[in-house]
């Protein structure tokens, strides 16, 4: 057999698996009901998620659906977590300060930041069971980044402060409030539902 046509045949066989591969993929992805799906925010990328093993990505941009290749390891989310903050309100009867710190960024290498309590004490209940916040975060039951993924969800058209994006989250009992300022603080308050940022300007 001559060297081109060789040649030519080996090419012709890659593409041929290439296709194949890519269509038996699409078609796992499409048809498992096992597999994980993300959706991205800017609600443009869907991700299918192989069991954590590879990521799939179609693009769906004017309601077509274009094919995106984007194989690389991946660690694969944890399962949504069904939780509710639960906020109760400083009694004057309580001994603890108005503004504490439920978990400061020097007790856990988990955050670089300090998640902070504002006039109450903070609860979360997690697939029915109650924990204090800071018990929750630290034995990992849960993550601040998925309660604030939950609020952007809650909230999504909330409007960020022009200080670099700090937000204000407004709960029907309580508020969070995660800031991202420009000097780079990204402390997070959990606090009355009647809590702004700028009941804490005078801490900053």
């Amino acid at each position: 057999m001559k060297k081109g046509i060789k040649i030519f045949l080996i090419i012709f066989a890659i593409i041929v698996i290439i296709v194949l591969a890519d269509t038996i993929q699409a078609k796992v992805f499409d048809n498992n009901p096992l597999i994980k799906i993300r959706y991205n925010r800017d609600g443009g990328n869907v991700d299918y998620v192989d069991k954590g093993i590879f990521v799939y990505t179609y693009v769906f941009t004017n309601g077509e659906k274009v094919t995106v290749f984007r194989w690389e390891k991946y660690a694969p989310p944890e399962e949504l977590v069904d939780f509710e903050i639960l906020f109760k309100d400083r009694q004057p009867i309580d001994s603890y300060n108005k503004i504490y710190a439920i978990l400061d960024k020097s007790e856990t290498n988990k955050y670089n930041y300090t998640i902070y309590a504002y006039d109450g004490s903070v609860n979360i209940r997690i697939n029915g069971e109650e924990y204090s916040l800071k018990e929750a975060l630290l034995e990992d039951k849960i993550t601040m980044e998925e309660i604030i993924a939950k609020a952007n969800k809650d909230f999504p058209n909330t409007i960020s402060y022009d200080d670099g994006g700090s937000i204000e989250y407004h709960y029907d009992n309580y508020t969070i409030i995660k800031y991202h300022t420009i000097d780079g603080n990204r402390d997070v308050y959990i606090g009355t539902r009647d809590m702004t940022i700028n009941d804490l300007g005078n801490l900053y």
